[in-house]
């Protein structure tokens, strides 16, 4: 029997440890062909030393650590430490013996020291490799004595309880403080992540969301000094972190954990370790940073924008260490990892931490995994884990455990909601009619717990002045909202059929909107008029059906599970020729066209285009046989638009011979394919797309499959052809053009899920920023 892959890493890690990299070179006799490889792979390019981890979470807080109006505890840290535990095993080799978890009570400000000093200060030397994660509340403090005006950050260790007469000390750890302990590690190679926030969100949050941020400035005296630093002298608060700190959000910026279907989790330690279990190697902290925030900003519910510093120099992203510091162990890829196997039952267990979180939550039994050469039928799914039924049950199978597992088959229902919070300042007979014309909506679930998972926020702003409208809805973004809607006038005949009410400055007469988990507007939305909340509803219902549209577009996105070899690039052709961006899937290596000069890394940070900028596609297609594509986007204001290859056909037969009509039209649509390795542009090269008002994100996505997109380009070609226009902006069905789309790229012939295989389609998405 074989060793499994956590096996083999531990035998090549205590090998290391026993001999040192130089003699284990020169005696590799004695370890199996498969050890070898991973002793090399941890080997690359690192040093002789061990790999040591710190990860905290607080989930539950001591009696006093909080404010009486915070009551609240979280519950995404320990979650994040598991995240964070799984990815270091299996895609950097830590040994699981060389990580120490403290979660809860065990994270008090003593014993989080203690750790420090037990795991890391007396075992780290020099050259090894060091992780410290938090996750839990952070918090801004003052020192009795001291500036008042001037305030310090920290973490909130689960008995950071907050100072009162009889205990005037502080008891929370101060960022100077980790700051300098981490200082007096004899290695240079360590990471700090931090998600936990110092800015407080001034308003109520809705679907799942909470808040990492104390929201009392407490005053006390200095804690209890450690002892290693009663003879240092603390870091400066503005003083860099050793090696690599990575934060959640700027410091002055909000931080929140948010609750998907089973669990929750912070959202930048999920996009973070979901992206390095997909992705192949190489890698820089740099990528890693810059698809997270682009993660982040896909997934809605969230403006925060996770931060790097320390060593680190963005500028280039290319020359930026690996994340922790630690190259990826090749052949680890995946969308998780096989925990265990049962061969009595003829089940594994599987952790799925790699997979989009909404993938994962409509993800139906029987999607099939792949692990090892052996297809995994799922069965069910806790959180984060899943049981899956072995469809080879041999006694080799008990050698899974540890190897990752990769998507073969997607199964998601065709019944998916749009899950509407509705705002918790809205009066009761609000609810109450808001819920019943919800009711009315067949796509639509609504909620008044404010705690339950949501896409979009129903609620009616008011004055700013009761402190429940965010500062983004007053002011400026009111008159980008009006703004964007006097453009709309102009941009087409359908966008004027969204509501353009004459501007009033009375805020305090304003109707219903969409927005955020955050509450941030969602444009377009929002009536500048008083309103009832049942015609709001009736107004806002294409809107709501374009949500939905793009909800199930999200889901369809694999770009790290596909088996099709597809890129796909933005080009900038004026005012300047330049790549823009490059995405492609993973079975395709980064190639770049030579006429342009490549501005960023294919994994670099959104770029900014400018308004009026004339833009292209290009689609290469690097299999073997023709794919068949298209090309949607979704503007600032999440209006969805598409790209239709084919032109010139009626939707509709002809009356006198509609056989003859349908077989012209998909004839005309089947050759409407990109060649095996060739490549189209989109629009043609002898046209261009202008990027349009108003500013904002632009998402991207491409969908190719290996058949005929039949369903979806008979809903397109009745507008491209009275349009004459490929583009059509914006699109009027966004939600039958999706479904059909979706059935178009499934494989199965259930009436009620789609089954998607890995090897015949691909999405792709990516976005930049219009300015």
């Amino acid at each position: 029997m074989g060793l499994s892959r956590r096996a083999l890493i531990k035998q090549a890690g205590a090998a290391i440890a026993a001999m040192g990299l130089t003699e284990l070179a020169l005696n590799m006799e004695g370890i199996p062909t498969q050890a070898k490889a991973y002793t090399q792979a941890l080997a690359l390019g690192q040093s002789s030393g061990r790999k040591l981890a710190l990860l905290v979470g607080v989930n539950k807080y001591a009696t006093g650590a909080l404010t009486g109006e915070q009551t609240g505890q979280l519950l995404g840290c320990m979650t994040d430490v598991l995240l964070q535990k799984e990815v270091l095993i299996h895609r950097f080799g830590f040994l699981p013996q060389d990580i120490v978890c403290l979660t809860n009570e065990q994270a008090t400000r003593n014993g989080i020291y203690q750790a420090f000093v037990n795991h890391l200060y007396s075992q780290a030397k020099a050259g090894d490799v060091v992780v410290f994660h938090f996750s839990g509340y952070g918090a801004q403090v003052r020192i009795e004595g001291g500036d008042q005006q001037q305030t310090l950050r920290s973490l909130v260790p689960f008995d950071g309880l907050l100072p009162t007469e009889s205990r005037p000390a502080l008891n929370d750890i101060l960022e100077i403080e980790l700051k300098t302990l981490l200082k007096q590690l004899k290695t240079k190679k360590v990471t700090t992540v931090l998600d936990a926030g110092f800015a407080d969100i001034p308003v109520p949050l809705s679907g799942g969301l909470r808040s990492r941020t104390r929201s009392a400035i407490a005053t006390g005296q200095m804690p209890a000094a450690f002892p290693l630093l009663t003879s240092q002298t603390l870091s400066k608060e503005d003083a860099a972190f050793p090696g690599v700190l990575l934060r959640g959000a700027d410091p002055a910026e909000s931080v929140i954990e948010r609750q998907w279907n089973g669990f929750s989790a912070g959202a930048f330690t999920y996009v973070l370790t979901q992206y390095i279990w997909t992705t192949p190697e190489p890698i820089t902290v740099g990528q890693a940073l810059a698809r997270s925030q682009e993660k982040l900003l896909r997934w809605g519910g969230s403006n925060q924008q996770p931060t790097a510093s320390g060593s680190l120099d963005l500028r280039n992203l290319e020359k930026t260490p690996p994340p922790y510091n630690t190259l990826l162990i090749e052949d680890t890829r995946g969308i998780g990892a096989v925990q265990s196997v049962n061969l009595g039952s003829q089940t594994a267990s599987l952790w799925l931490g790699g997979l989009p979180p909404r993938v994962l939550e409509y993800l139906g039994p029987t999607s099939v995994i792949t692990c090892g050469g052996q297809r995994l039928k799922l069965r069910s799914r806790d959180g984060l884990t899943a049981v899956a039924r072995l469809t080879n049950a041999a006694s080799s199978s008990t050698s899974l455990a540890g190897l990752p597992v990769l998507e073969s088959i997607r199964v998601l229902p065709k019944k998916v909601d749009l899950i509407v919070a509705l705002d918790s300042q809205l009066e009761r007979i609000e609810r109450v009619d808001a819920t019943s014309a919800l009711s009315g909506l067949s796509f639509i679930s609504s909620t008044s717990d404010t705690g339950l998972p949501a896409d979009c926020l129903l609620a009616k702003p008011i004055a700013e002045s009761s402190g429940t409208l965010t500062a983004s809805l007053q002011g400026a973004s009111l008159a980008k909202t009006r703004t964007a809607q006097a453009s709309s006038k102009s941009s087409s005949k359908a966008s004027s059929k969204e509501l353009e009410p004459a501007p009033t400055d009375d805020q305090t007469n304003l109707g219903y909107g969409l927005f955020s988990l955050t509450r941030s507007l969602i444009p377009g939305t929002l009536s500048l008029q008083e309103e009832a909340i049942k015609p709001a509803i009736s107004r806002l219902m294409p809107k709501l059906q374009s949500l939905l549209a793009l909800k199930l577009l999200r889901l369809s996105e694999n770009r790290a599970s596909s088996q099709l070899p597809v890129r796909v690039s933005l080009e900038m052709v004026s005012p300047e020729e330049k790549q823009l961006i490059s995405r492609q899937t993973f079975e395709t290596g980064p190639q770049t066209s030579p006429k342009y000069k490549r501005a960023l890394s294919p994994e670099g940070f959104i770029p900014q285009v400018p308004i009026g900028s004339r833009v292209r596609y290009r689609l290469y297609n690097d299999s073997s046989q023709p794919l068949y594509y298209t090309l949607i986007n979704v503007d600032p204001r999440e209006r969805l638009s598409a790209f239709c290859p084919v032109m010139g056909l009626s939707a509709q037969p002809a009356p006198s011979n509609p056989d003859a009509s349908n077989e012209a039209a998909n004839n005309v649509i089947a050759a409407a394919s990109i060649i095996p390795g060739g490549s189209v542009a989109v629009p043609s090269v002898d046209l261009d797309w202008s990027v349009e008002a108003p500013t904002g994100p632009i998402e991207t996505y491409v969908v190719c499959s290996t058949s005929p997109l039949t369903n979806t380009f008979r809903r397109l070609l009745a507008v491209a052809a009275s349009s004459g226009n490929q583009r059509i902006s914006p699109l009027l069905n966004p939600l039958e053009v999706v479904e059909a789309l979706l059935s178009d790229i499934s494989t199965g012939k259930n009436d009620d899920v789609y089954s998607l295989d890995v090897t015949q389609w691909a999405t792709l998405n990516f976005t930049y920023q219009a300015v």
